[in-house]
């Protein structure tokens, strides 16, 4: 038997009457009843008995017809993903992605994309993160990678968030910059923790309003009762730069500072630890195809990298 003759018995199954069934699937009433005779003559059972003129499953047929639907589906999922496949290796896949996180992690994953998939197109996308929801929720992109708080997945139910890492947003100062409050450690944080006030008379270096850290710098500055000197840029790198000349303190997320331990001090601070997730998001109810899983996958494992500190700056 095969996948078209498993077809004709599910037919007659639905249509309880052979004529019927053939006139369904489309090939004559003769045929039909020759299909069905085959198939009882293979299996050595009888799939039907015929009650008030309609043809209804015995045992063995209910089994049969299990066994058929379920290969059916099989079959139809398997040239989906079949289609996919082929098509994904040679159409387009668009990304967005956050510039700050890019130019830390892209350089890491583009290069080992393309030796899986050397005939597939990538746009890439750098904008900030209301820019890149909205190219989402408008089909523009396929998948974006930002960072979100805990609350993100509640505020925004029109897309599905895969976690690909956490960490913590932090204090950084110049190394060996005198402290007038020690740090001390406190439970739940991951780095030595200080009191964010006593550096009320420094100058902050941040991101831009619009920008999740910036707004995070000034939730902070306000929630402490703070009003310091502000610089904002659009590049983190900038920020950091200064930070090492002892030009300011910078808060920032914890993703790869530790390859930088010996420019920078690192503190947590706050009144409770501040979070924030790595996410991949997509629309709710599109298909994540293989290229676009293993792209997910290569994000996640640079970001990995970057935070114990393994991939370059």
């Amino acid at each position: 038997m095969n996948f078209k003759e498993m077809e004709y018995i599910l037919a007659v199954e639905q249509e309880k009457n052979l004529t019927k069934a053939a006139r369904k699937i489309g090939i004559s009433q003769p045929a039909m009843s020759k299909c069905l005779r085959n198939i009882e003559t293979e299996l050595g059972v009888s799939l039907f008995e015929k009650i008030s003129g309609e043809y209804i499953p015995t045992a063995a047929g209910k089994l049969f017809l299990s066994f058929a639907q379920e290969t059916k589906e099989r079959e139809t999922q398997f040239l989906r993903e079949l289609q996919e496949l082929v098509q994904f290796r040679h159409g387009t896949i668009r990304v967005g992605i956050t510039p700050a996180r890019s130019s830390g992690l892209t350089p890491e994953v583009l290069p080992e994309f393309r030796k899986n998939f050397p005939d597939l197109r990538l746009e890439l996308y750098e904008e900030d993160v209301d820019r890149l929801e909205e190219m989402l929720q408008k089909g523009l992109l396929d998948v974006v990678y930002f960072v979100v708080d805990e609350d993100y997945r509640e505020q925004h139910p029109e897309f599905y968030t895969e976690l690909l890492g956490r960490e913590e947003i932090v204090l950084t100062v110049k190394k060996e910059t005198p402290l007038r409050k020690e740090p001390v450690i406190k439970y739940g944080f991951e780095y030595p923790w200080v009191d964010i006030t006593q550096f009320e008379f420094e100058t902050f270096i941040t991101l831009n309003k619009d920008m999740r850290i910036g707004k995070i710098c000034d939730k902070e500055l306000e929630e402490h009762h703070m009003s310091p000197e502000v610089i904002r840029f659009a590049d983190m790198r900038t920020a950091h730069k200064l930070v090492k000349k002892g030009y300011g303190i910078c808060i920032c997320g914890s993703l790869g500072m530790q390859n930088h331990r010996d420019q920078f001090d690192i503190y947590s601070f706050g009144n409770k630890k501040i979070i924030w997730e790595f996410v991949a998001a997509y629309r709710v109810g599109s298909y994540r195809t293989e290229p676009l899983q293993y792209l997910t996958q290569l994000y996640q494992k640079a970001a990995d990298q970057k935070k114990s500190g393994q991939s370059y700056e």
